[in-house]
């Protein structure tokens, strides 16, 4: 990580991570940096953005955090859920960015991805898209797809296949490096679940 978003990195630290996923913020962070590079976009703006994009979970309820997990939880809850950890991080994210001295007209670009980063139908720029793609991402990383499995208990092969079946799905993925990448890792998972069943 470079040294200019470690300051963002440990005043984040201690609101990271909230509903069993240890290395999200990481995670997402890496790919969000990795698409910048690709993709040729203001990693000054998407790389905060990861790394600050979730803290808004540690202001809600351990019922909520995890019930949007249910397989059978109402739409408009589920959103009225997600629109809350978006507010919520606004919040803390103006105040930490403040606190780390970041140029202001970062931190607006910044907040405006934070803002809607599980809600909003398009996406509005090429940092937006990298910060967005790094967070779906995590979803087919080796640890993204362990944690899905356990917090929705669903079986492997139905899990494997939704996630392969979003790659395609309209505004689902913004580059299509991302694209790229997501099947890579499902190809990853794949071998990874043949050879365990192979050894069971």
């Amino acid at each position: 990580m470079k040294q200019e978003f470690e300051k963002i990195w440990e005043l984040a630290l201690p609101f990271q991570d909230k509903r069993d996923d240890d290395g999200h913020a990481k995670i997402v962070t890496e790919y969000a940096s990795k698409l910048c590079e690709i993709e040729n976009a203001d990693d000054r703006i998407a790389v905060p953005a990861a790394i600050l994009h979730d803290i808004g979970w540690s202001k809600l309820s351990k019922e909520e955090r995890f019930v949007i997990f249910d397989q059978n939880i109402a739409p408009e809850l589920e959103r009225k859920i997600r629109i809350n950890h978006q507010q919520e991080g606004v919040r803390l994210a103006k105040k930490i960015l403040q606190k780390a001295g970041y140029p202001p007209a970062l931190v607006r670009l910044i907040l405006e991805i934070v803002s809607q980063h599980d809600t909003r139908q398009n996406f509005f720029s090429k940092e937006d898209g990298a910060m967005r793609d790094g967070d779906k991402l995590w979803r087919f990383s080796k640890i993204g797809f362990s944690a899905d499995l356990r917090r929705t208990k669903l079986a492997f092969d139905i899990l494997y296949d939704r996630m392969l079946n979003k790659i395609d799905e309209k505004n689902f993925f913004f580059f299509e490096s991302a694209r790229i990448m997501a099947r890579e890792e499902m190809e990853n998972r794949k071998k990874e679940f043949e050879k365990h069943a192979f050894l069971s």
